[in-house]
């Protein structure tokens, strides 16, 4: 199947946690933390069991990318849209709530298109890891979209504008997907590529997961919520079991 169309679902999975938040008067804001905490276990178990040690074994000095592909998405986060935390409220003057929330639209922008880089990256280089990099991603997409979507509806009190914030991260998926898909063509995929994409890829997932949602998760002082960071390291183990069965092999 295309890789446009897992891209679409991932984008889609944005604006369905955006329209989630006018289902329920009041959302649970612990499952939304519970979801965080399943995706960061998932994120960092695929980079550290999947993508570092393919990385490696393509070429042993991919590790150096592990890095650059950390610092990347932290150097657009920090300079193209200053530091907020998932579920964080605003709870300031205007003229703060509208500084604060067009950084935390900056920052999410940036986070979801390299979702769209990550996803195809990883079907790129092998279907069974792009399967479960798109679980991974689809896992933290609903969060996102209800994080973005709540807190734009709770400063600006329009349900247009709320929709319209989750439908921005989704449009942010697809031009990173676009952008990787075009690169693919003018470049050709070697194997020195393939370990470029895949370790730039994990060091985006280990910032995502510990940078992005574990604060967050931590924060909360909730112990059963904590917990399932570990149900998502279990997921992990889970999801290849299937894919094995369903006859999706490495190499």
């Amino acid at each position: 199947m295309d890789i446009l169309f897992y891209v679409l679902t991932a984008a889609f999975a944005n604006v369905l946690g955006g329209l989630v938040i006018f289902l329920k008067k009041n959302w649970s804001r612990r499952g939304l933390n519970g979801l965080m905490a399943l995706s960061a276990g998932l994120l960092f178990t695929i980079a550290i069991m999947d993508l570092i040690p393919e990385a490696l074994e393509i070429h042993e000095s991919s590790a150096v990318y592990i890095v650059i592909g950390f610092g990347l998405i932290f150097l657009f986060q920090q300079f193209l849209a200053p530091h907020f935390h998932f579920g964080e409220e605003t709870h300031k003057h205007s003229h703060s709530q509208s500084t604060t929330l067009g950084a935390l639209r900056m920052r999410m922008l940036v986070h979801t298109f390299f979702d769209g880089v990550s996803i195809v990256a990883s079907f790129k280089i092998d279907e069974k890891i792009g399967f479960v990099v798109l679980i991974a991603v689809l896992l933290h997409k609903i969060p996102d979209g209800l994080t973005i979507s709540s807190i734009v509806f709770a400063s600006l009190k329009s349900k247009k504008k709320a929709i319209e914030a989750s439908f921005l991260l989704g449009i942010s998926t697809i031009l990173g997907a676009i952008a990787t898909l075009s690169l693919t063509q003018f470049f050709p995929i070697d194997s020195n590529i393939l370990a470029i994409a895949l370790s730039i890829t994990s060091g985006i997932f280990l910032y995502i997961a510990t940078v992005d949602l574990l604060p967050v998760v931590s924060a909360t002082e909730d112990r059963p919520i904590i917990l399932f960071f570990f149900v998502g390291i279990l997921l992990y183990f889970a999801l290849h079991l299937i894919l094995d069965q369903l006859s999706f092999h490495v190499h």
